[in-house]
């Protein structure tokens, strides 16, 4: 279902006719703010589920003190918005990108391609493109667009050898397929499903940093011009409905950045915005996100202006006609401890709670459901020779460096009543969890929460020790919806003419969360369909 203030004054005139009411509409309203929604969920006839939207500046070309001219203009310079660019200029148009930072920023960590000759050559298997759509909706709970699926599966291979040898190659940019065959010995027993796509782009770290920054040297090299400091605040159309372009703030003036052939909006999450959040997410979810925002903790040295995830660029979609979907997905993670590595969790009552296979990636919701509203577990480990295998493909040694455990906070002791005082849980409940959770691992079979048996290692060696596990929230992952080409689309699913997003402002990819089948899995969605997004503008 998409969002718009027609659909909602439809649905309240069906109400009406069968005489229910408001009580009809409470599924669509959400508080304006998570801890009131039980005294908002009484009043919700009165709620309205735009509220968030707001209007749109009044601004004009004609009041602004500058136009620039261009064919296609990307709003936003993170992966997506690179990609974009890259898309359009090797078509053959100008181009020019506007950030509202003062550099370029990071799009994350690995980048999914499949069935690429740059991974295949490197004895990475071929995967049958039908199945791999297949495994994308059934992991999005049948909610993504099979189109979005479809063209990744079809173009992605092909974006990755060009970009190889467009970018990497000549600008000595390092790349790394990734292979994950073989972690999983038994896979019927796993919960996450993992395929070999994702690329490396560093040596160093599983950051973008140096890809952003040199593909942005590459795209500057190839004429596409980049005004930073600039912010878009409303998409311009015409007459006959096409867009023009956009009026973006720059310092103390407004600049018309006219758009022969399109604009490509790329502007990221809406974690930030709480009217969005409260209105996109359950309570529990959208309080924890609120609280527990990390959009920018991947920014390195680059200077951060502004807030990121505001979802202003949402709302110029919308503002221009482009419809919502009615609920988001989210990215979120694991941030200390043994992440990956699924020894036993407990919460604050000292009880488990869940399987800790479950996916770093796709757990948070089990986290802000737990009582207490905290963002922390903590992982009981024994003092013994068991070798846990990750559920997800590191060694300790490599997690060791990468997760820089060492600061972590935990505790150790001699005895688990004497570690559940270290870490303020109820001792009598730790004692009796890590009881029952030792009567399983010895039997080899988690009856409780089904994990694999060859992740059941008893807590039965001290000293005993709790690291704590904190989880923070990173971005959204809905948006408005696109045809295949990442055109725009109104609410009658017509293409508004000039109009494409691409990364996290295009809706119907995911399900209620991130889904862990492709490593890197939201930034190649976001990759290719900005590739896309420049290609279909270019030629438009």
């Amino acid at each position: 279902m998409d969002i718009s203030r027609r659909n909602f004054l439809k649905a309240g005139a069906v109400a009406s006719a069968l005489g229910l009411g408001g009580a009809a509409l409470a599924g669509c309203s959400s508080p304006s703010s998570a801890s009131e929604s039980k005294a908002k969920a009484k009043d919700s006839a009165e709620y309205d589920p735009m509220a968030w939207l707001g209007e749109a500046p009044d601004l004009t070309p004609e009041q602004c003190d500058e136009t620039v001219e261009t064919e296609v203009l990307v709003v936003g310079s993170a992966l997506a918005g690179s990609m974009a660019a890259y898309g359009a200029v090797k078509n053959g148009a100008k181009v020019n990108v506007i950030e509202r930072n003062g550099a370029p920023h990071i799009g994350g960590m690995t980048i999914s391609f499949l069935n690429s000759e740059t991974q295949l050559s490197q004895g990475l298997p071929k995967y049958d493109k039908v199945q791999v759509a297949n495994q994308m909706f059934n992991l999005t709970q049948y909610r993504s667009d099979m189109k979005l699926n479809a063209v990744w599966c079809n173009r992605s291979g092909e974006i990755l050898d060009n970009l190889v040898k467009d970018f990497c190659e000549p600008y000595g940019q390092y790349y790394q397929p990734l292979s994950l065959e073989g972690i999983f010995p038994d896979p019927t027993q796993e919960i996450n499903s993992y395929i070999s796509t994702g690329v490396a782009f560093s040596e160093k770290t599983d950051i973008l940093t140096d890809f952003t920054h040199n593909i942005h040297k590459f795209l500057e090299d190839e004429g596409v011009i980049t005004d930073y400091n600039t912010r878009g605040e409303v998409i311009v159309k015409d007459d006959s409905g096409k867009v023009t372009g956009v009026i973006a703030s720059k310092g103390d003036k407004k600049v018309y950045y006219k758009a022969s052939k399109g604009v490509i909006m790329c502007t990221g999450s809406f974690g930030a915005n709480e009217a969005m959040v409260n209105r996109f997410f359950s309570p529990e979810l959208a309080k924890f996100a609120l609280e527990n925002n990390s959009y920018n903790a991947y920014m390195g040295d680059d200077p951060v202006d502004e807030v990121m995830d505001d979802g202003l660029g949402h709302k110029m979609l919308c503002w221009a006609g482009g419809q919502m979907e009615d609920r988001s997905g989210y990215a979120s993670w694991q941030t200390t401890a043994w992440r990956s590595f699924p020894y036993l969790l407990v919460d604050s009552k000292g009880e488990r709670f869940m399987n800790e296979c479950t996916s770093l990636l796709t757990s948070v919701h089990l986290i802000a459901d737990l009582p207490g509203d905290d963002n922390y577990v903590w992982q009981i480990i024994p003092t013994n020779d068991f070798a846990m295998p990750s559920s997800f493909g590191y060694n300790k040694e490599q997690a060791a460096q990468v997760f820089d455990i060492e600061k972590t906070e935990h505790y150790e002791a001699d005895s688990i009543e004497e570690l559940a005082k270290k870490i303020n849980v109820p001792a009598d409940a730790l004692v009796a969890t890590v009881k029952r959770y030792n009567e399983m691992c010895e039997k080899g079979e988690d009856t409780d929460y089904m994990k694999a048996k060859r992740y059941l290692d008893p807590i039965d060696d001290g000293p005993y020790q709790a690291w704590k596990m904190t989880y923070l929230f990173y971005c959204t992952l809905g948006g408005v919806r696109c045809n295949e080409n990442l055109q725009v689309l109104d609410e009658n699913r017509d293409p508004i003419p000039g109009l494409y997003a691409a990364g996290n402002t295009v809706g119907y990819r995911f399900g209620s969360s991130y889904e862990t089948l492709l490593h890197g899995g939201s930034n190649g969605l976001a990759a290719t369909h900005g590739y896309l997004a420049g290609e279909s503008a270019a030629k438009a």
